[in-house]
């Protein structure tokens, strides 16, 4: 019986891993034809370069990529490396989520269990698009952002009505309360940053959209969450850009350290992602819980 268990949640693994590579098939021409104003329904796949029409073969995700070498048989033109990378993220962490949150019995069932698999399957998805729309183009869109903190809002509310517990409406007056309050404080932080930038520099330091993703993040994973996210994307962020001047004063042109721009909001997704599977994992390392207990 134990074995049959195991098959089925190494099964369920499995499919979820599939689902996300087809997930982050889509999630590909959303972040190729998004920024440029195109449709993400029609037309159907093609090169960017020769719009050579992509046949049902060479459209299959990362085995394509890996069966063309990266080209396109048309023209030979380079694809990209964005598209496996983001295809094995999507099928990496969706299959992670089923792995950390289902419970190992079949059908992995309870409501909770179910609600927080499809919360943060849907949460490593806006992760992964904001954190690369970020690293390409500077840019975290209100498409993105907005619905994400609507969504994280939502999902908390079920999150604590699928709970057990007898006074339900308590539980959501005190989920939905908790919630706006981290929002709110995970926002204010960003602008109160932006605020202390301007004022010494007279020029903006941070833009709103990374106030707009601490919101998010605030939604989902809670103000802790959030504000870890910020504190390990900070330090991400400064070791990068302390390897980079490195490598400037290497090549004898530090004189664009200056002008070098610096996209958070991809270290901030980066760093929500380890919230989403070991959350407040600073918080209690540090045994900070006894200043809120």
């Amino acid at each position: 019986m134990n074995e049959i268990i195991t098959d089925l949640h190494l099964l369920g693994t499995i499919f979820a891993a599939l689902l996300g590579l087809a997930f982050g098939s889509f999630l590909n021409v959303f972040l190729t034809r998004f920024p440029e104003g195109e449709s993400i329904v029609s037309p159907r796949s093609h090169c960017r370069n020769c719009d050579h029409t992509l046949a049902w073969w060479e459209n299959l995700p990362l085995l394509s990529w890996i069966l063309l070498r990266g080209r396109c048989r048309t023209c030979r033109k380079w694809i990209g490396i964005r598209y496996p990378l983001i295809e094995l993220a999507i099928a990496l962490l969706w299959a992670a989520c089923w792995a950390k949150f289902s419970l190992p019995i079949f059908p992995a069932a309870t409501a909770q269990s179910i609600t927080q698999i499809l919360g943060s399957a849907v949460l490593c998805w806006l992760l992964v698009a904001l954190a690369a729309l970020d690293a390409e183009h500077f840019w975290l869109p209100d498409a993105l952002t907005l619905p994400g903190i609507a969504l994280g809002f939502f999902f908390t509310l079920l999150r604590s009505w699928s709970g057990d517990a007898i006074d339900r409406h308590g539980i959501l007056t005190h989920a939905a309360t908790t919630s706006a309050l981290a929002i709110l404080a995970s926002a204010g932080l960003v602008l109160f940053i932006r605020l202390a930038y301007w004022l010494v520099r007279r020029k903006e330091g941070m833009g709103l959209g990374d106030a707009k993703l601490m919101a998010l993040l605030g939604a989902w994973l809670g103000l802790i969450g959030a504000m870890e996210s910020f504190v390990l994307s900070v330090f991400a962020a400064t070791a990068a850009a302390s390897v980079w001047l490195a490598v400037l004063a290497l090549r004898r042109r530090t004189s664009e350290w200056a002008t070098m721009p610096l996209p958070l909001g991809t270290f901030l997704c980066v760093a929500a992602v380890s919230e989403i599977f070991y959350p407040d994992w600073i918080f209690k390392a540090l045994h900070l819980e006894i200043f809120f207990g």
